[in-house]
C-alpha cells in the first residue's frame, strides 16, 4: 500500500466508502477492522459456545436456588425447633 494513498483512493469507482462514514467507524479503525462492527450484534455461536453458555446458565440457576433456599430451610428449621421446645418445654 500506498503511504500517500488513502482509503478513498483504493475504493473502487463509483463505490462509497460505507465504513468510514458510519459514526462506530472511527471506534473500529484501530482495532484493525475494515468495516464497521456494530455492539451487541447477534452472531452464529458454534455448537460448543451455545453448550458452554447452556452449561454455565444451569449452574448460575443452580447457585441462585442454593443461595435462596439455604438460607431458606435453614430457617425453617430453627422456627420448627422454637415452636416444639416451647410447646414441650413450657
Amino acid at each position: 500500500m500506498d503511504e500517500g494513498a488513502t482509503r478513498d483512493d483504493l475504493a473502487p469507482s463509483g463505490a462509497e466508502p460505507a465504513a468510514d462514514s458510519h459514526p462506530w467507524a472511527e471506534a473500529d479503525r484501530p482495532r484493525g477492522l475494515d468495516a464497521y462492527f456494530p455492539p451487541g450484534g447477534e452472531d452464529e455461536a458454534p455448537p460448543e459456545r451455545v453448550a458452554d453458555e447452556r452449561r454455565m446458565t444451569r449452574l448460575l440457576v443452580l447457585f441462585v436456588v442454593l443461595l435462596v433456599g439455604v438460607p431458606t430451610v435453614l430457617t425453617l428449621i430453627a422456627f420448627v425447633g422454637q415452636l416444639v421446645s416451647l410447646r414441650g418445654g413450657g
